[in-house]
């Protein structure tokens, strides 16, 4: 009868309602696997927003809004000369604003490029050249003496205020110019704007080193000047600091490494110089992590390890632990105390050591790189494919990387633009050099998500 028939009905769409709520709830389960996936998949690439073809030959510089580069380096084979062009590039659009030809050098690669107070400083082989910031009109022409001349040393030491700082350790008459076993070091401070354009000169009193060390480079911070030299002192190489107020020329303090120590890396950051010493004492190796008052030369704290500060928060500083030279390992301490807060390992393909890390909203930003079909004796024969990553700077977890440029390498850290208007977001910038002659170099934004 219909009544059989109707219980049946009833049974067989009971069945289908029920499929059908266990297969919402199937589907849901597996909808939200994936997005969990997807969020923590680490070949998550990310596509640029822009690309401008140019190669660039210093470090880029940002106020947020533009992009300054020195980029399509030329070289002269009659004069053994090298031409090059500075850039200002809009960052959200990667339009061009404003590019001005400069005068040669001798080395590729070898200038600076400093902001300060509205304008941008470029060194060259015989002095620095200014130009405005918004316009790119220039300003000002600064000639070194020739009493400074050195051949490929970039003499530009900082800007602050309208002041360079610029200087040289030159041989003495009774030196040959490629051993340096004699030699003078002056330093110069010259107010561009001023009246009196020469305020102050420094000689340092030894004169059997060199100024800059591998371990850290001559520089301009908050006034300050850091003078990093050696000297020989018997056997032995004595490394120091010498630490002048950039407005007076006063010298503020000097440090000086004990005879078995080696300074194995040091930077500023802010108002705080990081040292890390390598010492040798009852033929044990120990290393040992200072960070020093820039201005006043007071140790802050100390903190045992073998390593260099690559990055600083407000709150936090990021020691690279070295491994044998190379490793990704990284110590994390308190920027106040020295306090060990927590260590993490960045999951890059490239082992050697690390360069600065590039820190914004709680992510880091480090080149990576692969190396393929590389032949054993013959320099320069690989595939070096480059990209950019970033991390997560509590756990050092990849959170989004760019794509792989082949046949590239990154050479110049990146750097991070203002909060695009439109999107609400920021750009990471970055340039990778052509290593082939066949395609080109590239400056790329890619909207930070």
């Amino acid at each position: 009868m219909n009544v059989i028939l109707t219980k049946f009905k009833l049974l067989d769409s009971r069945k289908l309602v029920n499929f059908g709520k266990y297969f919402l709830i199937s589907l849901l389960l597996l909808l939200g696997l994936h997005l969990a996936a997807h969020a923590n998949n680490p070949e998550v690439i990310i596509q640029p927003e822009w690309t401008v073809n140019l190669q660039a030959s210093t470090e880029m510089i940002t106020t947020g809004d533009r992009l300054f580069v020195v980029a399509n380096s030329k070289h002269d084979p009659e004069t053994e000369d090298y031409s090059a062009t500075l850039f200002a590039i809009n960052t959200e659009s990667g339009k061009e604003l404003w590019q001005q030809k400069l005068p040669n050098y001798q080395t590729l690669g070898n200038r600076k490029l400093i902001l300060d107070d509205g304008f941008i400083y470029v060194s060259h082989d015989r002095g620095v050249v200014g130009f405005d910031m918004q316009t790119g009109t220039p300003q000002f022409s600064l000639t070194y003496d020739d009493q400074t001349r050195s051949g490929i040393r970039d003499r530009l030491m900082g800007v602050h205020k309208g002041i360079i700082i610029y200087g040289d350790s030159i041989p003495t008459k009774d030196s040959d110019f490629t051993s340096r076993t004699e030699y003078q070091t002056k330093v110069f401070g010259f107010n561009v704007f001023g009246k009196d354009k020469m305020l102050w000169s420094y000689q340092l009193p030894k004169t059997n080193g060199l100024i800059d060390i591998p371990a850290i480079k001559t520089l301009v911070q908050n006034g300050i000047l850091l003078l990093p030299s050696f000297h020989d002192k018997g056997t032995n190489r004595i490394e120091q600091f010498t630490v002048i107020d950039v407005t007076s020329g006063k010298i503020l303090w000097n440090w000086e490494s004990k005879e078995r120590d080696s300074l194995y890396g040091a930077s500023v950051w802010e108002d705080t110089l990081y040292t890390s010493v390598f010492g040798n004492s009852d033929m044990k190796s120990s290393g040992r992590l200072r960070a020093i008052d820039l201005k006043t030369g007071k140790e802050k704290w100390s903190y045992v390890i073998t390593g260099k500060v690559k990055a600083v928060s407000d709150r936090e500083v990021y020691v690279w632990q070295s491994n044998g030279n190379s490793g990704n390992n990284f110590v994390v301490l308190d920027k106040e105390t020295g306090r060990f807060l927590r260590r993490f390992e960045l999951p890059r393909v490239y082992y050697d050591e690390p360069p600065d890390l590039v820190l914004a909203d709680g992510l880091i930003y480090v080149f990576d790189m692969e190396i393929k079909n590389a032949t054993f004796g013959f320099y320069g024969s690989a595939d070096n494919n480059s990209w950019i990553s970033a991390f997560d700077a509590k756990t050092g977890k990849l959170v989004w990387r760019t794509p792989t440029l082949m046949n590239t390498h990154v050479y110049h850290l990146p750097v991070i633009s203002d909060v695009d208007p439109k999107s609400g977001k920021r750009k990471l910038i970055f340039a990778s050099n052509f290593l082939r002659k066949e395609g080109s170099s590239k400056l790329q934004a890619f909207s930070i998500p």
